[in-house]
């Protein structure tokens, strides 16, 4: 056993002399590239000594290490290792051998010295199973573990092969063949063959017998090779490889016998000390083994070997050249297992190449690496500026040429610099530099410059395979310019300051020339134009709200195969600007373009677009805007790329970036989409763990922190693994958790709640496979269900006694609420019945007015008067029309009216009764006309009374709501078949007012009104369109309506007729029936113009009354003692008040347009009118009605029907006060004349002005006076001027207070005044003046006119009484 440990020791310490082939410009020579992910002590592992590996079925990865078991989930370890607390539940040895997987619970783990030991995977339980036997210590020091078909776990070790069968918790020993020689490790071929590597010899073990058979090595001399480990191959070959000088691998042919070791180790390349167990093969078909000098790869079909070492100088190489184990997981990850920690390689997925001048895989920014233009030529060679120097390098990579600065133009201290390329086919390629353009000719290798007055910083143009079409555009911080290939001549566009129609700046950032021959050029943070090269015209874009540019800092730009342009800013993300509309849309960091600078944009054969940014590369999805990004951690050299480096060479982009040149087919750049488990891990309640043993959890009502941690089995790059949660019960959605592997929960109220979590792979891949486990948080026992069932009780009971407490008082509110909705549809009851009876009041009033106002005046003069009798006979018959349709629709609702068929013509019967209403609509200026040319002229029978009704109250209706020039069509329609008619359709369309739509429902109802206001410009019951509607029904018609505000109303209505029969005798419809009705007077107010001298001296009577009879009655009532004016509603009455200043307004209440109440608050409220007396004369006889008129301002107020007589004293009593008024006012003002022998008859009497019940009108002029009274130009219109009123108001105004004329009234109070001037001691001479006469004499003649003495007569008789 020591010579044993010895080998090993010198094993570990041998170190290789040769270095790895891989260079680090040709890694594609390799199968992988030496760069690891590396895990150790510092990312959780428990040891760096790694001596196993293992994926069980859930996809979690097993580490067997020096010091315990750590279990891995790609973002944490759990660690299983000795615990001196629990010496029966954990490894009684830490030093782990090898690992194995059980059934579905089970991994097993064998140890060095503590024996085998068994972990639930579920609950983490250890269980240690020691052999108990004779060198027991031999046997618990254990190499390998392997489980076979059966399930029989197999243990290599010190002492020999170890069988343990779990079922029976049962071990079966069988020693080594070869006393004190250790077995190494076990495997079972296809054909369940039991083979047994030792430290000396392979042996095959029967099972059955426990036999061992040695397969020798042929011509060996002295002890077999040490055989540590085992690989089978798809053609049944058996690879084993050995830890002995000499040797590295020998196959074994299962398939021919004898057995025959056949040594293997092509050129000698191999190392001979292979570790236990490390042969592993991949998809790729290569095999792999770990050596104590390195990971060894071997291809099979070529017998090629490659060799991966540790190297201090690589980034990401191999951690340690003692590779102790090899192991490919389910997705095809290596895990590299040695005594330095662990380290991982994906599968390739992303083939990225990268070139640099001076290899540096730290990710350093070195100076010789950073690219600033790249181009491929048609060669297949890549030229490139790192600035300053332009490099050239071979297609095979082999050769990298740096141009001579003197090719392009340097001379002495000037050096000229490359920063563009421009294929130019296989001729060659243009360069664009500082000094301007350069061709480069393939086929000479000269170059040829071009100078241009503007740099060539950005170069471009229309391209056809390769080669430029056209002009070359040039640009650079200066201006622009075209350049012709033919001529070599350069047309400049400079940048003009204050030219509105050129570029805004002289900085040009980039050039475009799309495949229409536009020129698009990029300027400096302000925005792109576009050049028409044809007509010279220059359009800017530049930054705003929607359809615009998002950033004026434009910073590279490119044209799909589509023709769409697209532009990458800083801060704006990626522009698309859509040629057809000319709108502009952006993708940007929001939608996941990384970084905030796009510095470079090209497109692949299946067209995505290629991004390069200041936070890697990104692939854009046009159509659905999906965004890939790539970065360093996925190859890139550089996550910093240069602006527009960026170079498409068919299907190959190239990119230039801050540490190399990236070379790649996008077709080849694949993301991961295999699924992938994701499982629910850790549980930590109240900051304790807990174990998570099945698919429930149960917490208690005080256990409110919860914390869940959950992991993805994706371990490509497990830090870009991205979680979201959902916890049903509380968040309706997912909620994104980053690539926190861990979420928190507190006060979770109790119930049952469904934890759920999903994960997407570091590609964005989000697996179909969600984990979830349930949460159910108890209530507290004051929540259970049994203290829930007590509280229930002692509610019910509560309630019980509740219900016995409050059940009168429920009653008493039931009684209240029942009483008041009582009171309340009794109040609306009450309502519509007092309108109603207000309306039918009125209808009533209005002609008992002309009935009895006229028989009274008839009985009075005993006389007969004709025309007095039609106008009380045509209101009766309107009274007795009103009564018959309360009789008609009382018999309607008590089921009492019954149908009446007679026999006659339609079209005569409605002839008659349209020529009923044709004089009044003449008379109204309405056409109206009936249409029935398609009738027949054969009987019918229909009940006609019914009819007429329903015409009548229709072709009413229609006539009344139709103003003056409109027009009224009825139209009837036979409808039936060709030998019978069955009904009558009638339609009758009017251009009147119409009726409002949320009105039309209703107008069939009975008392409803549309308008119900005091100012409606029609009367009415409401009952007259609910009479129709119940006859038409009664009948067995239909009737409907549709009407338009402001265009009119259109009726349709059927009725059916039936067949005249003999052998029924039924009465024939007499023309009698109509009589043609003497239409009432339409009368408009005479204009006061046409009024005689005779009619001007009496008192003025404004009469305003909408019904045409009656005001015509009462103007002839009145007009023997009145000067009479006439208006037909209230608006027109306030007109002509304003006008004519009557001295009483006899006005109506309800009327159009404006009604009475406001007609008199006008009258009374208004400067110039407030004098005139009103008089209510209305059918609203009601109290409140006669208190709302008189608070108004009303002077009296009369219901109708009136008494001739009561009108007649009540106008006389008022026309009687209002002329002692103005006496009194006259009285007030005016003077005496002078007594014979008096020396001042005015001694005495009130001064002249404003007296305690002077009207405040006439208060007003004489303040006026006073303060202009020494003013002798004062006159008639400039009083009427300050008053605001014209002359003609002024004067009825004036002479209905104080019956003096204006001009009288401002000569006698000069002459007022002046008396009180001359009795407070003034001369005539200044008292002329200050009472406004020109001369004293003028002054003296007034004076004496009125006092009936002089001025000086006056001063002596008042000198003389004192």
């Amino acid at each position: 056993m020591r010579s044993y440990w010895l080998l090993l020791l010198i094993i570990t310490l041998l170190q290789a002399h040769a270095q790895s082939n891989q260079t680090p410009n040709n890694p594609e020579k390799y199968p992988i590239a030496n760069q690891f992910e590396h895990l150790s002590v510092e990312d959780g592992l428990s040891n760096d000594y790694i001596t196993a590996i293992l994926q069980d079925r859930d996809g979690f990865m097993w580490f067997g290490t020096g010091d315990g078991v750590n279990k891995y989930d790609g973002a944490s370890f759990v660690v299983f290792k000795h615990n001196a607390s629990q010496p029966t539940r954990s490894f009684q040895n830490g030093f782990i051998m090898g690992l194995c997987e059980g059934d579905s619970t089970r991994i097993w783990a064998i140890t060095k010295g503590g024996g085998l030991h068994e972990i639930n995977r579920k609950t983490g339980l250890v269980t240690p199973h020691p052999i108990q036997a004779v060198q027991a210590n031999r046997w618990n020091n254990q190499h390998s573990i392997f489980e076979d078909q059966q399930h029989i776990v197999w243990i290599s070790t010190y002492a020999g092969l170890a069988r343990y069968d779990p079922a029976r918790h049962h071990f079966t020993l069988y020693p080594s063949p070869v006393a004190d020689v250790p077995v190494i490790t076990a495997f079972e071929d296809r054909q369940r063959r039991f083979w047994v590597a030792t430290h000396q010899g392979l042996y095959l073990f029967n099972r059955s017998t426990g036999h061992f058979t040695l397969v020798a090595v042929q011509g060996m001399k002295g002890p077999q090779p040490s055989f540590q480990s085992f690989y089978l191959d798809q053609n049944d070959v058996l690879w084993l490889g050995t830890a002995t000088a000499g040797y590295s691998l020998f196959k074994l042919d299962l398939r021919h016998q004898p057995w025959k070791l056949i040594p293997y180790n092509p050129r000698g390349q191999l190392n001979p000390y292979v570790w236990r167990n490390t042969i592993h093969r991949d998809s790729t078909g290569i095999v792999w083994l770990g050596t104590t000098n390195g990971l060894q790869g071997i291809d099979p079909v070529s017998d090629q070997v490659y060799t991966y070492q540790s190297d201090p100088n690589r980034y990401k190489g191999l951690s340690s050249s003692g590779v102790q184990v090899v192991y490919h997981d389910r997705s095809g990850m290596l895990w590299v297992g040695t005594d330095n920690g662990i380290d991982r390689q994906a599968v390739n997925t992303k083939p990225f190449t990268t070139y640099q001048v001076k290899p540096n895989e730290r990710g350093a920014s070195m100076p010789e690496n950073r690219v600033f233009a790249v181009i491929k030529d048609d060669h297949g060679q890549l030229w490139f500026n790192n600035s300053p120097y332009l490099y050239r390098l071979s297609a095979d990579q082999k050769r990298l040429d740096r141009i001579p600065p003197e090719s392009l133009g340097a001379t002495g201290e000037h050096f000229n610099e490359v920063m563009s390329f421009l294929p130019d086919g296989r001729d060659g390629i243009w360069l664009g530099s500082y000094d301007g353009l350069y061709h480069y000719d393939q086929a000479s290798g000269q170059f040829t410059g071009y100078p241009s007055n503007v740099p060539a910083q950005y170069i471009a143009a229309r391209q056809k395979d390769r080669k430029p079409q056209g002009d070359i555009w040039v640009g650079g911080d200066g201006g622009f310019a075209s350049f012709n290939i033919r001529t070599h001549r350069y047309t400049y566009y400079r940048y003009q300051p204050g030219k509105p129609d050129g570029i805004p700046d002289k900085y040009v950032y980039g050039l475009l020339v799309s495949r229409t021959g536009e020129v698009w050029i990029l300027i400096h943070r302000l925005g792109l134009c576009r050049l028409n090269p044809e007509t010279g015209r220059i359009t800017r874009y530049s930054a705003g709200p929607k359809g615009h540019l998002s950033s004026n800092d434009v910073r590279t730009i490119y044209e799909d195969k589509d023709g769409v342009i697209w532009i990458g800013t800083y801060l704006g993300g990626l522009n698309r600007f859509d040629p057809g509309t000319g709108l502009f849309t952006a993708i940007t960091h929001q939608d996941g373009i990384p970084g905030n600078a796009i510095v470079g944009i090209t497109g692949d054969a299946s067209g995505h677009l290629w991004l390069s940014t200041n936070e890697g590369l990104c692939r854009v999805n046009p159509r659905t805007k999906a965004v890939r990004v790539y970065q360093v951690s996925d190859g890139l050299p550089s996550n910093n790329f240069k602006q527009n480096t960026v170079f498409r060479h068919t299907n190959q982009l190239i990119f230039g970036s801050e540490n190399g040149i990236v070379q790649f087919n996008p077709d080849q750049i694949l993301d991961d989409t295999r699924p992938f488990p994701v499982y629910i891990t850790t549980l930590t309640v109240m900051d304790k763990p807990r174990a998570i043993t099945g698919s429930v959890i149960r917490l208690k009502h005080d256990e409110n922190l919860v914390s869940i941690g959950f992991a993805a089995l994706a371990y490509e790059q497990p830090a870009k693994n991205q979680y979201a949660y959902q916890l049903v019960g509380v968040n309706k959605d997912w909620v994104p958790n980053g690539n926190r592997t861990v979420v928190n929960f507190t006060s979770l109220p109790p119930g049952s709640y469904t934890f759920r979590v999903k994960a997407a792979n570091s590609n964005g891949f989000w697996t179909q496979n969600i984990a979830s486990i349930q949460l159910i948080v108890q209530p507290p026992w004051w929540a259970t269900w049994w203290a829930y069932a007590l509280y229930g009780l002692i509610a019910v009971g509560a309630i019980w006694g509740y219900i016995r407490f409050s059940t009168n008082r429920i009653r008493q509110r039931q009684e209240l609420e029942l009483n008041r909705r009582q009171a309340e549809q009794l109040k609306a009851v009450d309502e519509l019945k007092t309108r109603f009876f207000s309306n039918i009041t009125h209808e009533f009033r209005t002609p008992l007015s002309l009935i009895i106002a006229p028989v009274e005046k008839m009985l009075q003069q005993g006389r007969f008067d004709g025309p007095m009798l039609t106008l009380v006979h045509r209101n009766a018959e309107q009274l007795l029309r009103l009564i018959n349709q309360l009789l008609d629709l009382s018999k309607l609702e008590g089921h009492y009216m019954a149908v009446s068929p007679m026999q006659g013509e339609v079209a005569d019967f409605i002839h008659q009764i349209v020529a009923v209403f044709q004089r009044a609509a003449e008379q109204k200026g309405i056409v109206l006309t009936c249409n029935l040319d398609r009738f027949p002229a054969s009987e019918h029978v229909f009940d006609a009374d019914k009819w007429e009704k329903i015409l009548t109250n229709l072709l009413a209706n229609a006539l009344k709501f139709t103003e003056a020039g409109g027009r009224v069509t009825l139209t009837l329609v036979p409808v039936g078949t060709a030998e019978e008619m069955t009904a009558v359709e009638f339609q009758l369309v009017d251009s009147g007012i119409g009726i409002a739509p949320e009105q039309l429902p209703y107008i069939f109802d009975r008392f409803y009104q549309a308008d119900t206001s005091t100012t409606r410009a029609h009367e009415g019951t409401g009952l007259g369109l609910a009479l129709v509607h119940e006859l038409i029904q009664l009948l067995g018609g239909r009737i409907s309506v549709e009407s338009q505000v402001g265009v009119g109303t259109t009726f349709r209505w059927t009725l059916p007729v039936g067949p005249v029969s003999k052998a029924v005798d039924l009465p024939r419809i007499s023309p009698a029936r109509f009589q043609q009705p003497a239409a009432g007077p339409v009368v408009s107010p005479e204009p006061a113009s046409l009024l005689n001298a005779a009619q001007e001296a009496l008192p003025r009577l404004l009469i305003v009354e909408d019904n045409d009879e009656l005001r015509e009655f009462l103007v002839g009532e009145l007009a023997s003692s009145y000067h009479i004016l006439q208006a037909v509603d209230g608006l027109q009455g306030w007109e002509i008040t304003q006008a004519e200043l009557p001295d009483i307004v006899l006005t109506d209440v309800m009327m159009p347009r404006l009604d009475g109440h406001e007609l008199t608050r006008l009258i009374k409220n208004h400067a110039h009118t407030d004098h005139i007396a009103v008089v209510m004369l209305t059918a609203k006889a009601a109290q409140p009605s006669r208190i709302e008129g008189l608070q108004h301002g009303a002077d009296e107020y009369l219901s109708k029907p009136f008494s001739r007589a009561e009108l007649h004293l009540r106008l006389q009593n008022l026309m009687i006060r209002q002329q002692k008024l103005a006496d009194y006012y006259r009285q007030q003002f005016s003077l005496p004349g002078r007594s014979e022998g008096a020396v001042d008859s005015t001694a005495g009497l009130p001064a002249p002005g404003p007296a305690e019940n002077t009207d405040p009108f006439l208060v007003r002029i004489y303040a006026l006076l006073d303060q202009h009274l020494d003013d002798s130009t004062i006159s008639v219109d400039w009083l009427a001027d300050q008053l605001t009123m014209n002359r003609k108001t002024l004067y009825r105004k004036v002479q209905s207070l104080i019956q003096l004329a204006p001009a009288e009234l401002i000569r006698q109070y000069r002459i007022r005044k002046a008396a009180d001037l001359l009795r407070a001691g003034h001369n005539v001479a200044e008292t002329a003046d200050l009472v406004g006469f020109n001369t004293p004499s003028h002054f003296t003649l007034v004076f004496k006119e009125i006092y009936q003495q002089t001025p000086t007569e006056f001063i002596a008789g008042r000198q003389k009484n004192s």
